[in-house]
């Protein structure tokens, strides 16, 4: 994450969530919907480091987006995800994303070589594994609507933001 960006740290929980490029709205929009998500599905973490980067689609790898462990330790995470997308593909591409979040955290998903050929899962070695049969992604993509769904029951009940935030 960029010096000159600014990292949120909520109160109470320990965890820092940096968000660096996209639009103002894009970034208040991921820093409320990761906190949601911790707050949901990874109450019991304190110590979650989470830097995301929102690119263009043709600066992005081949995809809409990726998340991979930082190299400061386990709870320490990285994603970068396709600032191009609207709605409710772009929610539903954050969320995809902090399952991976989730899958590392509790140490489901491990990478073995730092490329993402060689994994661990659940106690299992993938190496070279066919990306829409990869348990992990498949889980990704189960949860996404059903999270997804989540948040947008949150949005209609909520009566404020959980964030004020002044990014620039």
């Amino acid at each position: 994450m960029s010096n000159n960006k600014k990292q949120i740290k909520r109160k109470f929980t320990g965890n820092i969530v940096g968000v660096d490029g996209g639009t103002l709205r894009q970034r208040k929009d991921v820093y409320e919907m990761c906190f949601w998500f911790m707050d949901n599905y990874l109450p019991r973490h304190r110590s979650l480091d989470i830097d995301i980067w929102l690119r263009r689609a043709k600066d992005i790898d081949d995809c809409h987006g990726w998340t991979e462990r930082g190299d400061s330790g386990r709870q320490h995470f990285e994603i970068e995800l396709n600032k191009e997308l609207k709605g409710d593909d772009f929610s539903t591409l954050v969320f995809h994303e902090l399952v991976h979040v989730q899958q590392y955290a509790k140490g489901w998903l491990k990478d073995l070589n730092k490329k993402g050929s060689k994994v661990w899962w659940r106690g299992f070695q993938y190496e070279n594994f066919d990306y829409y049969k990869q348990p992990w992604e498949r889980q990704a993509y189960r949860n996404q609507e059903k999270i997804n769904k989540e948040w947008k029951k949150y949005l209609k009940t909520r009566t404020r933001r959980i964030l004020t935030i002044d990014v620039k």
